[in-house]
């Protein structure tokens, strides 16, 4: 299973989708609050919150490629 992880932060929220890039599958999603005062603690918990959700839990070492944006 290949996992790809994307990230946006936005004014916000930072959200997070955890997509199966083989098959398109959706495995898992996460919101946080956007800290704009250091972007990587909004990060951190989006990815978090993603990785151990309550849909599907993903391990961590299936993450082959990661997208960052923002706005």
């Amino acid at each position: 299973m290949t996992i790809a992880l994307g990230i946006d932060t936005g004014g916000t929220y930072t959200d997070a989708v955890l997509l199966n890039s083989q098959t398109g599958e959706v495995r898992s999603t996460a919101k946080a609050l956007t800290t704009k005062h250091d972007l990587s603690i909004g990060i951190k918990e989006t990815i978090s919150a993603a990785l151990d959700g309550e849909q599907k839990s993903v391990p961590p070492q299936t993450i082959s490629m990661v997208a960052l944006s923002t706005t």
